[in-house]
């Protein structure tokens, strides 16, 4: 049966949300979309409404790839086929698609990130031409006992609080220049409230909300001339004094040759890990 696609403008936000959720039906990692929360990818994320396409069959949703742009790059945000068109080629004829869509844009690559375990899902990709840039990893810091904060750790709590904007720059400026988009200097400007930044000698963490179950990290920077130094390890310490209540997590986005300072600072690696991986656009 012919395929057929319009963007997700066309289709409706409400309606992507429902397509969304129904493309990761039994998907390794537990993923559900709100209107909240496609709004929000829209905005932080900088997803293109006209840009992400909504596969059809028969006029029902099948598939949908949300495309996020910048400059030369774009990247595919997500892409999910629903149950009943699995395993039929709909994949990879959006693949395909939204390829061509970007060729003809005038961008020059395309990024993406995938669960490294997801086998499928990597091989299509491969098969479209990306290649692996990295791999990107998890990890965790359980709740501190009172007990185990020490004089030392809670002095080196005295964390300065400073405008997300500021450490946004200073990731463009200094950070990874192939950083995972969702970490990148873009992104993060776009974060504000209830996500909290904190300096701590030449070393930045941007983190989510504090209230929260469970705090994510979401940037973690040293200035060039002072890394090597443990200022990143004593920043991660501090800020599990500071909330010693809540669990500290780092989400798989991180690359891997990042991961010794979490180490160093307390955490223990999760078996999540996911592929950055990119192509270029002729």
């Amino acid at each position: 049966m012919t395929l057929t696609r319009c963007s997700m403008l066309e289709w409706g936000f409400a309606e992507t949300v429902e397509s969304l959720n129904q493309g990761f039906t039994g998907y390794q990692v537990p993923l559900s979309f709100t209107l909240s929360s496609l709004l929000q990818a829209v905005r932080v994320d900088g997803i293109d409404a006209t840009a992400s396409q909504i596969v059809r069959r028969a006029g029902q949703a099948v598939g949908v790839a949300l495309i996020a742009r910048r400059g030369w790059r774009c990247r595919l945000a997500a892409m999910a086929i629903a149950p009943a068109a699995r395993g039929q080629g709909v994949g990879r004829w959006l693949m395909r698609e939204v390829l061509s869509d970007a060729r003809k844009r005038g961008e020059r690559g395309m990024v993406l990130e995938v669960i490294e375990t997801n086998t499928p899902a990597v091989k299509l990709y491969q098969s479209g031409g990306f290649q692996t840039v990295r791999r990107l990893v998890s990890y965790e810091r359980p709740a501190a006992a009172e007990q185990d904060l020490s004089p030392e750790a809670t002095r080196r709590a005295a964390l300065q609080e400073v405008d997300i904007h500021t450490v946004a720059q200073l990731v463009t400026a200094h950070g990874l220049p192939d950083l995972p988009w969702q970490l990148s200097g873009p992104t993060v400007t776009q974060l504000g409230p209830p996500y909290r930044a904190y300096q701590l000698e030449d070393a930045y963490a941007l983190i989510s909300d504090p209230a929260a179950a469970k705090i994510g990290i979401r940037a973690l920077l040293v200035l060039p001339e002072s890394r090597g130094q443990g200022q990143g390890v004593r920043l991660l310490q501090a800020l599990a004094a500071t909330f010693p209540e809540k669990a500290l997590q780092v989400p798989a986005l991180f690359p891997e040759e990042m991961g010794s300072t979490f180490v160093k600072a307390g955490f223990t690696r999760d078996a999540l890990a996911q592929l950055q991986m990119a192509t270029q656009i002729a």
